[in-house]
């Protein structure tokens, strides 16, 4: 009894600080601190969160040049850029100084040489005009509290005919539905190509037009 009881409040525990990151998001940038990233830098996490999944429903091909929002330490970015080769190049744009340094160690490491890092904000990312094929975001929308203005910069900086690809996981903290995802791209001119997989692992891919 004693055992389900302390069940019951590790659970209610977690819960709540769920809904208080979650709805504080609404109003504030609360990106996944870098210290919690070594989480995401091993074959388990690649297999649970589905890496190689995410990758092939996002369709990437040689010699593209390619954005993601918030990389974090790489665990789609790295293997994205070996995909893109030859001749394509991949950018991380990410808000935490941390994150930036751990995503060029690992490139590093894992010896990726076309892949280069920006510090900086996803509503202004500072990059030019119709300059990437495809821009992608995974579990990283919902941390970003002005989403249209994120998904207008992205219009901005896709080459027409560009790919605007969106994956959501659940139970992550910040997790969009299909329904808000398709909604909000919509509204910034995006029209939807396909959507992959269940409503609790979903890649939603769109076409600037």
């Amino acid at each position: 009894m004693k055992a389900q009881k302390v069940l019951v409040k590790s659970l209610l525990i977690l819960v709540g600080t769920g809904l208080i990151w979650r709805w504080l998001s609404r109003n504030r940038s609360l990106p996944c601190p870098t210290w919690l990233s070594s989480l995401l830098d091993s074959r388990w996490s690649d297999r649970l969160l589905g890496t190689q999944t995410t990758l092939d429903r996002i369709g990437l091909r040689p010699g593209q040049r390619v954005l993601e929002i918030g990389p974090g330490p790489g665990r789609l970015l790295i293997p994205a850029a070996k995909r893109v080769l030859p001749g394509g190049k991949v950018i991380g744009l990410d808000i935490q100084p941390g994150m930036i340094e751990r995503l060029k160690a690992r490139a590093a490491q894992a010896g990726v040489s076309n892949l280069t890092t920006i510090l900086g904000d996803a509503t202004k990312p500072n990059v030019p005009p119709e300059s990437f094929d495809v821009i992608f975001f995974c579990t990283v929308l919902g941390e970003i509290p002005d989403r249209a203005a994120a998904l207008r910069q992205c219009y901005a900086t896709l080459k027409p005919g560009g790919v605007l690809s969106i994956t959501e996981i659940f139970p992550d903290l910040h997790y969009q539905s299909r329904a808000t995802v398709r909604q909000l791209a919509k509204a910034e001119g995006f029209h939807l190509q396909t959507t992959h997989g269940p409503w609790y692992f979903f890649t939603a891919n769109f076409i600037k037009a």
